[in-house]
C-alpha cells in the first residue's frame, strides 16, 4: 500500500493552492511609488477649497472666510486625513512617529494651551470670541505633516500639485481684481498671491516668464494698496536679487557676500521707510492711531500675568472706541496677542515651533539644489514662512477658519516633505 501511495504521489505532483482574484480595495490601499494616491488627492483637494475661501474676495468680490461656513473645508479635512493616515497605517507605510513629534510638538503644544483655555471660557464663562480655532486648526498641524509620503518621487507630485494650487489661486486673485478694477486692500494677497508669483519666478525656465513673474508681483503690491503688501513685495525683489547673487558666485566669496548683502539690505530697508515718511500722504497709513493703542493696551494686560497670560481664558477682541462708538476688534498682531493670553511660556512655544520650521525648509532648499521642482517649491514655502510671519505679526489673520487651513496646512506638508528629501540625501550618500 505504502509502495502505491509513494508511485502515485511521484508520478502526479501535487499542485500548488489556488490563490483567490485579488481583493479590489487591495489596489487602491497599496502604498504607490509614483504619482498620488485617492486620499491624497481628496486632502488636496481641500486645501485647494480652502484656499479658494481665503481668496474669495479678490476672485469673486465676496467674503467666505468670515461666513457661517468659513469652516466647511476643516469638517471636510478632519476626516479625510483620518481615512488616509489609517490607510497608510495598515498598509505599513506610515511616517516614523519620532520625527512627526520632534518637527512639531512645541505648535502642538500651544496648540493645546490654546485649545483648553479657551474651551473654558466659552463654555464655562460664557465668552463668545475665543482662540478655539487657533487650537483646532493648529492641532491638526501633526496631521499635515504624517500624511506626506515616504516616497521621494511621490514627494515631487504633491510638490507640483502645491504649487500648481498656489499659482493658479494666485492668477485667479489678480486677475478678479484686475476685472473689477478696484483696490483690493486685502491681507489675503500680501502673502499668498505675492509668494505664489515669487514661486512662478523660480518654477519658470525661460527670461520672458521670470520678467512676468516679477510684474506680476509688483502689480499685485500696487493693486492691492496695504504696506505690508509693499513690505513683502520689496522682500520678494531683495530675496531674488541676493539669491541670484549667492548662487554664481565661488564658495571662497560667500562670506563677504553674504556680509555684503546683509548691510545692502538693511541699507536698502532704511531707504524705505525714509521714502515712506516722505510720500506717506500718497501711501496707505496701516491705521498706526489704531494699533498702536492696542498694542499698548495689549502689552500692559501681558504684564499684569507675564509668565502665562490669561491663559486663553478671555476674549480675543480688544475694546476701541471710535467717533463714540465702541467696537470690540482682535489686536492688530497675532503675535502680539499670543504674548498677551499665552505669556511667555505661549510665545517661547510659537517661537520655538516656527525656528523649527525654518531650520527645516532651509536645510532643505540647500539639499534640493538643481532639482526643478523641489528646489523653487521650498524656496517659496521658505518665503511663504517668513512673509506669513510678517503678514500675522502686525494683521489679525490666526482667528480665521480658511487662513489657518492654508497656513499650517502648507508648513506642516512642507516640513514633512522636507523630512522625506533629508532621508533620500541620506540614503544617496550611504
Amino acid at each position: 500500500m505504502s509502495t502505491f501511495l509513494n508511485r502515485w504521489s511521484s508520478r502526479r505532483p501535487i499542485p500548488a493552492p489556488k490563490r483567490g482574484p485579488q481583493a479590489r480595495l487591495a489596489t487602491p490601499l497599496a502604498a504607490g511609488r509614483n504619482g498620488l494616491r485617492f486620499t491624497e488627492i481628496l486632502i488636496l483637494g481641500v486645501l485647494a477649497l480652502a484656499t479658494l475661501f481665503a481668496l474669495s474676495k479678490p476672485i469673486f468680490g465676496i467674503t467666505l472666510h468670515l461666513s457661517s461656513i468659513s469652516h466647511f473645508p476643516l469638517l471636510l479635512l478632519g476626516p479625510l486625513l483620518v481615512l488616509h493616515l489609517t490607510g497608510r497605517l495598515l498598509n505599513r507605510d506610515a511616517r516614523d512617529l519620532a520625527s512627526t513629534v520632534s518637527a512639531t510638538w512645541p505648535l502642538v503644544a500651544l496648540a493645546l494651551f490654546a485649545l483648553g483655555g479657551s474651551a473654558l471660557a466659552r463654555w464655562e464663562f460664557g465668552i463668545d470670541d475665543t482662540y478655539l480655532s487657533l487650537g483646532v486648526y493648529l492641532l491638526l498641524l501633526p496631521f499635515y505633516f504624517a500624511s506626506t509620503p515616504n516616497e521621494f518621487e511621490r514627494s515631487r507630485s504633491w510638490a507640483v500639485v502645491l504649487m500648481a494650487v498656489s499659482l493658479a489661486f494666485s492668477l485667479a486673485a489678480l486677475g478678479g481684481e484686475v476685472l473689477r478694477g478696484g483696490v483690493a486692500a486685502l491681507h489675503e494677497i500680501e502673502y499668498i498671491v505675492i509668494g505664489g508669483f515669487l514661486l512662478m519666478f523660480y518654477w519658470v525656465r525661460s527670461t520672458a516668464m521670470k520678467c512676468l513673474a516679477l510684474a506680476l508681483l509688483i502689480a499685485a503690491a500696487v493693486l492691492n494698496q496695504k504696506l505690508t503688501g509693499y513690505i513683502i513685495a520689496l522682500l520678494a525683489v531683495s530675496h531674488i536679487t541676493v539669491l541670484a547673487g549667492w548662487q554664481r558666485l565661488k564658495h571662497e566669496w560667500r562670506g563677504a557676500y553674504a556680509v555684503t548683502a546683509v548691510v545692502g539690505v538693511l541699507l536698502f530697508a532704511a531707504t524705505a521707510v525714509l521714502l515712506y515718511f516722505e510720500f506717506r500722504s500718497v501711501l496707505p497709513s496701516g491705521n498706526p492711531e489704531v494699533r498702536l493703542r492696542q498694542y499698548e493696551a495689549a502689552w500692559y494686560q501681558f504684564l499684569k500675568s507675564p509668565i502665562w497670560g490669561h491663559a486663553y481664558l478671555e476674549g480675543s477682541g480688544e475694546e476701541y472706541v471710535e467717533n463714540f462708538r465702541v467696537m470690540n476688534i482682535p489686536t492688530h498682531s497675532d503675535v502680539l496677542d499670543i504674548l498677551k493670553h499665552g505669556g511667555l511660556i505661549g510665545l517661547s512655544l510659537f517661537i520655538w515651533g516656527y525656528a523649527k520650521i525654518f531650520l527645516v525648509l532651509n536645510k532643505a532648499v540647500a539639499l534640493a539644489r538643481g532639482d526643478g521642482v523641489l528646489h523653487p517649491y521650498f524656496v517659496w514655502m521658505r518665503f511663504f514662512h517668513i512673509t506669513a510671519l510678517i503678514t500675522f505679526s502686525i494683521n489679525p489673520l490666526l482667528v480665521r477658519g480658511p487662513y489657518l487651513v492654508v497656513l499650517w496646512a502648507n508648513l506642516g506638508m512642507a516640513c514633512g516633505l522636507a523630512y522625506t528629501l533629508m532621508a533620500h540625501h541620506k540614503r544617496s550618500s550611504a
